[in-house]
């Protein structure tokens, strides 16, 4: 009898310990990797990676030994916001991402801390296809059309991410000056890349944490004492172009983050690394 009066107390035990673990910081980044794995998943059910043509791999921060970066790189796809943001109803959209750790005491991603050297940062891998035919990111003699590859970014920022925390278009900073274009670099198992390096002037991600923002399931709550929302910030930029004619599709593996020697340790250590392949 005492045994079976002993079972209920600890039961209510567990669900307290629970309980209090939810409300604590650590709690966030549980829920975000819940979350994320299952949303990813889905996703990626109909990207342009599920196609059966070609895989592409790309290391997550479980590759280093830093805090640095998220566990996992994730997937997500739009095409219609894609095609709404650039007038074009045929171009299909892939983005596989990455964003900066937790901190674990604060219940959040450094993505938001305006003195992280992670600040505001990103990477992973833009894919879109023209089911047109044609070379997204490409003119017709091969040669980077600016213009396209930088809307693929700004779409990016400021329609996934900041418009999200709340950022008015009106607002949105997005300044991008080409400093170093390179032709013929081999990357993740290819040969024939083209590397764009720039200099951005954007808006930041800190800001005061708002209601109802589906975005804080990934990135947790903002929780760092800010000065002024989305200030504009200098950030680096470095892009891996190329067209794959046999797949009709167009890889942009992208690197975005506010200090240049944290673009060189995640493109050495991480990005590099990426592999693509046929099926």
């Amino acid at each position: 009898m005492k045994d079976k009066k002993k079972k209920p107390v600890k039961f209510m035990i567990i669900c307290c310990l629970i309980f209090l673990f939810c409300l604590t910081p650590p709690a966030m980044f549980v829920r975000s990797l819940l979350v994320m794995t299952v949303y990813s998943h889905l996703m990626a059910k109909d990207s342009l990676t599920d196609t059966g043509e070609f895989s592409i791999s790309i290391p997550g921060g479980l590759s280093t030994l830093r805090a640095d970066w998220y566990p996992f790189v994730m997937t997500f796809q739009d095409n219609a916001g894609f095609q709404e943001y650039m007038g074009n109803p045929n171009l299909e959209l892939t983005i596989l991402y990455n964003f900066p750790a937790f901190s674990l005491a604060r219940g959040c991603s450094r993505l938001y801390d305006p003195h992280s050297p992670y600040y505001s940062s990103f990477y992973g891998a833009y894919l879109v296809r023209d089911t047109t035919g044609d070379a997204y990111g490409f003119h017709s003699d091969g040669s980077i059309n600016e213009r396209e590859i930088t809307a693929v970014s700004s779409f990016d920022y400021y329609e996934l991410v900041l418009s999200d925390f709340g950022l008015s278009q009106e607002d949105f900073i997005f300044d991008c000056n080409i400093t170093d274009v390179k032709e013929n670099v081999s990357y993740a198992g290819f040969d024939g890349w083209t590397r764009i390096d720039s200099d951005m002037k954007i808006n930041g991600t800190c800001h005061t944490a708002r209601e109802d923002v589906t975005s804080y399931l990934q990135y947790g709550s903002p929780a760092y004492s800010i000065s002024s929302e989305f200030a504009s910030i200098p950030m680096y930029g470095r892009i891996y172009a190329r067209h794959f004619p046999q797949w009709n599709v167009s890889v942009f593996f992208y690197i975005l983050v506010n200090d240049e020697a944290t673009l060189l340790n995640c493109d050495k250590d991480i990005l590099s690394q990426s592999r693509l392949s046929s099926k």
